[in-house]
């Protein structure tokens, strides 16, 4: 099999070429900016009002652009499907300033094009080295909160499926959408999927970033194990036992501090931290179905991966691959096995 596995985060999208026929250190894989990153810079370039059309994609420094080119005095209109890279609810995208509708007529606007996946443009870059892009599944992970219900906090609603998808099937390979399985509400994957869709026609399979890059770490575990993914944007531990996810934890890595994240994890274990208490700090919450009372062994990753030099838990850094940025297409490369490995395509 051949899997094209791409994690698009808040500071980068990492993509692994996984072919089962090389090794695994054989195979293409880059770290890249993360669209949003790139698409914000662009914006600020740009001096005068806006029209922004595409994609639905992470929102983060998109957003900050947004904000800036408001406050210069310049309108932002924005089409609706883009508008949702803001926020969930096209309501507090209007109540930004934004503007939300059809490009408005006359040459005072500029145009700015949303693309977090673009098949063809990977295509032809791996072909000046002589790779083709013929794949049998094309894997993604994006982070997505839902369009939670009005009145519903975007953290509870999130944390509902995450919690949803473990009372499920807590297998972690399980933790995925393919193609139209991906439920309405998450409109970020569905965005990507038409994306991929626009350029080729295989199988595509959908995660969220946080639980790809703790697939990825799995292999790694030794006995009952505590993996966490110090990301960007989120912090999330999940402690496995026999293969199987036992609890998750979800926080917002600019709110923890070495000290706070211990307390957390330390009281996530035995089953004594609550879901209330990680809201009320502002994370998304915590969920501990069996807890655990022995020695578990620590495997971090992430890019903000130093915060637990700050601990004084005992630790290793995950390496799925020889390299800590291929945590997540590791994991949808996993989960794509998993569904597609022995019955085939």
């Amino acid at each position: 099999m051949r899997i094209l596995a791409i994690d698009i985060g808040a500071g980068t999208q990492d993509i692994l070429l996984f072919d089962s026929k090389k090794k695994i250190e054989n195979s293409v894989s880059l770290v890249l900016p993360t669209p949003s990153k790139v698409l914000a810079e662009k914006l600020r370039k740009i001096e005068g009002s806006v029209y922004i059309r595409g994609d639905t994609i992470g929102g983060g420094s998109l957003t900050r652009a947004v904000t800036e080119h408001l406050k210069k005095g310049y309108r932002v209109v924005m089409e609706s499907e883009a508008a949702y890279s803001i926020r969930n609810d096209l309501d507090e995208v209007l109540s930004m300033g934004i503007e939300v509708g059809e490009k408005p007529k006359g040459d005072e606007f500029e145009e700015l094009c949303l693309r977090e996946v673009e098949i063809g443009v990977l295509r032809d870059f791996l072909s000046r080295f002589g790779v083709d892009l013929e794949v049998d599944v094309i894997a993604l992970a994006v982070q997505d909160h839902g369009v939670a219900p009005k009145g519903t906090s975007d953290r509870i609603f999130r944390f509902d499926q995450m919690e949803a998808l473990l009372r499920r099937d807590n297998r972690p390979e399980t933790f995925h959408y393919v193609d139209e399985e991906i439920p309405s509400h998450f409109i970020r994957m569905r965005s990507a999927l038409r994306a991929v869709r626009r350029e080729a026609s295989v199988p595509v399979l959908l995660m969220d970033t946080s639980l790809s890059a703790i697939l990825g770490c799995a292999d790694e575990a030794v006995g009952p194990c505590l993996i966490v993914n110090v990301g960007n944007g989120h912090t999330i531990g999940a402690l496995l036992v026999n293969g199987r996810v036992e609890g998750l934890y979800e926080h917002h890595t600019h709110a923890l501090t070495p000290k706070k994240l211990e307390r957390h994890l330390r009281l996530f274990l035995r089953g004594e931290l609550s879901r209330e208490e990680v809201f009320d700090d502002q994370g998304h919450g915590a969920l501990t179905l069996r807890p655990f009372f022995g020695d578990v062994s620590i495997v971090v990753t992430g890019p903000n991966r130093d915060l637990f030099q700050g601990t004084s838990l005992r630790f290793v850094y995950g390496a799925p691959a020889g390299n800590t940025m291929m945590s997540g297409p590791m994991g949808l490369i996993k989960a794509a096995l998993f569904r597609y490995g022995k019955k085939g395509i």
